[in-house]
């Protein structure tokens, strides 16, 4: 079978170019003679010189940096000054918005700072406010349970310094009522007239004794005293629960604290977005509008898509490229690049990690070309063709493909040896559309049959055209 089959199969998939190859001696044409007479057919001397390798593969034009503007601000289309597919500058005004609604909304941004901190503020003036009112209630429970105690223990004493009074007292009274029965006897006598008179003396002070009355007195005072406490304990108690649950804890604090701060930020950052949306959108680099999305009047939301912008400066050329030759492309690699009948030089720059199938289930590998230079003559998605140099090699032993064959033992050719062919098994390398790399099995001078579409078989009668024989 005449070349190996991967060769066949890759030479339907490539195109090679080559350059600059010092290719022996070709003729072409094969004739019969009559009779016995050896048939006459084309052959090759085996040489050394360069082997040039190149790749030519089609592509579409695309960028490398592509920008899709989002509305920063929630707001109103005023004017669209680009169309799909216009050449814009950098610093050109894509798109305005609407400067009434744009100060609307500037100074609704405004009143919003200023009720976040009015918030702010009555939150921290509340929590200082139940703050006091929780530190009262503890400071004067912790008085009145002081009060409280002293003035039971007042009344304590007070009674028992009044029942020791009132039994001092009884005491003497009960002695005077004896000392009276003692004296019964002699009611007319002076001192019978004179204990009547303790008696009775006795009697008032155990009802109304100075003493007695101003214990009481005193007592009835921490009485009332005590009962006042108690109440106004029950409502610092109160209080206290009452305002314990809206304290603020420094957690809460902290919180409130970092709200505020976050609240600051996003409105500076609202208002800031609001101001710069008064220049409009504008192009960041020079480049193709290449979809608009923003319509004219509408109302739009923050980060909706408005237009997308392509810069015409960082250009590359995106291929598919087959699984056979992108065994050859590296990134790096020179490239020349055609498009619209001009050419441009370039590298390759990225060769993707996966592949992707199209919709004939053909399996591919993106790769991309990136140009050395761009101008404005580039028109992007248009299609470009690229030659890639993959190899180069100098003093290469190499014979023209046509004279290999292959067969489940490898690869092998015919050499011309007494007029006869000659099986030689070879090992080949790179090649390109005409020459082929030797690694091993022939020598340089060497004469190889190139029959063409004739059979060739072990040991059979040839000659070679133009006396090209060894």
């Amino acid at each position: 079978m005449k070349i190996l089959s991967k060769m066949k199969e890759m030479s339907k998939k490539k195109k090679f170019i080559a350059a600059g190859i010092a290719v022996v001696v070709l003729v072409v044409g094969v004739s019969s003679l009559s009779g016995n007479a050896a048939q006459k057919v084309d052959t090759a001397t085996v040489s050394r010189s360069t082997l040039e390798q190149k790749v030519e593969l089609n592509g579409n034009v695309e960028t490398d940096n592509v920008l899709t503007y989002y509305s920063q601000i929630d707001g109103k289309i005023g004017s669209i000054n680009v169309k799909k597919g216009d050449f814009v500058k950098k610093g050109d005004v894509l798109i305005t918005y609407d400067e009434e609604n744009l100060n609307y909304n500037i100074a609704m941004a405004d009143l919003n700072a200023q009720s976040q901190l009015g918030s702010y503020n009555n939150q921290i003036q509340t929590g200082g406010r139940t703050a006091g009112l929780y530190s009262e209630a503890k400071r004067n429970l912790t008085v009145l349970d002081q009060q409280i105690a002293d003035t039971q223990a007042a009344m304590t004493q007070l009674q028992k310094d009044m029942t020791a009074k009132k039994a001092a007292l009884a005491d003497e009274g009960a002695k005077l009522q004896v000392s009276l029965i003692d004296w019964a006897d002699r009611p007319d006598s002076d001192e019978y007239e004179n204990l009547q008179k303790m008696v009775q003396t006795n009697a008032y002070e155990q009802q109304y004794n100075g003493d007695l009355v101003a214990m009481q007195q005193e007592y009835d005072r921490l009485s009332l005293q005590l009962n006042a406490c108690k109440e106004y304990k029950a409502e610092m108690s109160s209080q206290k629960a009452s305002t314990i649950n809206g304290l603020m804890t420094s957690g809460a604090k902290e919180q409130l604290e970092a709200d505020k701060a976050a609240n600051e930020m996003a409105s500076t950052d609202k208002q800031n977005r609001y101001e710069n949306a008064k220049n409009g959108v504008t192009a960041e680099f020079d480049g193709v509008v290449t979809e608009i999305s923003a319509i004219k009047g509408s109302n739009v939301a923050s980060g909706t898509a408005l237009i997308t912008l392509e810069s015409t400066k960082d250009i590359v050329i995106r291929f598919n490229v087959s699984k056979y030759d992108i065994e050859n492309i590296e990134e790096g690699q020179s490239a020349t690049v055609k498009i619209k009948n001009k050419e441009y030089t370039g590298k390759v720059d990225r060769i993707d990690r996966m592949t992707s199938r199209d919709a004939g289930q053909t399996s591919n590998v993106g790769m991309e070309i990136k140009l050395d230079a761009s101008d404005e003559d580039i028109i992007l998605g248009l299609e470009a063709k690229a030659v890639i140099d993959t190899v180069s090699m100098e003093n290469v032993l190499q014979i023209p493909k046509g004279a290999v064959y292959s067969d489940t033992q490898g690869e092998y050719v015919y050499v011309l040896r007494d007029k006869k062919a000659t099986r030689v098994d070879i090992e080949v390398g790179v090649y390109n559309t005409e020459m082929i790399e030797v690694i091993s099995g022939l020598n340089e001078g060497d004469v190889v049959i190139v029959a063409g579409d004739t059979e060739i078989t072990e040991g059979m009668q040839l000659e070679a055209n133009k006396n090209e024989e060894k």
